[in-house]
């Protein structure tokens, strides 16, 4: 059931690339467990996770055949933030962007996305699945949304694209599309945060922006742009 143009769907059935049913295909797990090992030996520290699970639409009815495959490595930042209390968040979000840029993993044509989560931070999908330990964190209900506004998901996303289309045609700089860029990413937290998380409409636009190339447009600018100031 397509709710509207924007590539958000809803299904009766999880994605049977990944899935048998409700059960994590074997070849998807043991896959996913790879990458976490190759990621971890990337980061160049002793990390214990406590789980590694699967989240977002991959682990839920509302996939799309543009869904990313968010990979999430839980650990206890606590044991990082002791030693290294301002940076240790820094770290590991500088060694993802890193990683990001030297690699390009997917499986079956979906994009693995991997984020190192402190085991303190709340659930924001209504689809978890433990990857370690192969079955449930919390299991998605077959519950499509009675409403979702198209219009105004189009009109935010437009309004985004225009600006992101403005600032690299003008003479902006990084720093201004790094704003835009976080704020961005603060607005789909503000839908994650309701009770219509997936469906919320921040949400909805942040993807749209990243199924239409938009996100990458602008992380593509914000790099280049960065080298330029830095050349000589």
């Amino acid at each position: 059931m397509k709710l509207f143009e924007l590539a958000i769907e809803y299904h009766k059935e999880l994605c049977p690339k990944f899935w048998d049913d409700k059960t994590l295909k074997t070849e998807v797990r043991e896959k996913l467990i790879e990458i976490t090992d190759s990621f971890i030996e990337f980061l160049e520290v002793e990390l214990k996770p406590q789980d590694i699970t699967l989240t977002g639409s991959a682990a839920n009815y509302n996939w799309t055949s543009k869904s990313d495959i968010d990979l999430h490595i839980v650990v206890d930042m606590a044991e990082f933030t002791k030693a290294c209390p301002d940076l240790a968040e820094d770290f590991f979000n500088g060694k993802k962007t890193i990683w990001n840029e030297h690699h390009e993993i997917d499986i079956y044509g979906h994009p693995v996305e991997i984020y190192v989560q402190p085991s303190t931070e709340e659930h924001t999908s209504s689809g978890v699945y433990s990857v370690k330990d192969d079955k449930w964190v919390e299991e998605p209900q077959y519950d499509p949304p009675e409403d979702v506004n198209a219009q105004a998901v189009k009109k935010k996303a437009n309004e985004y694209k225009k600006k992101i289309d403005g600032l690299i045609g003008s003479s902006g700089n990084s720093e201004e599309a790094d704003r835009l860029k976080d704020d961005i990413r603060e607005y789909r937290q503000t839908g994650l945060d309701t009770e219509e998380a997936e469906f919320s409409v921040p949400n909805l636009v942040f993807k749209e922006l990243r199924n239409s190339g938009y996100m990458e447009k602008i992380i593509d600018y914000i790099r280049s742009d960065t080298s330029k100031e830095l050349s000589l």
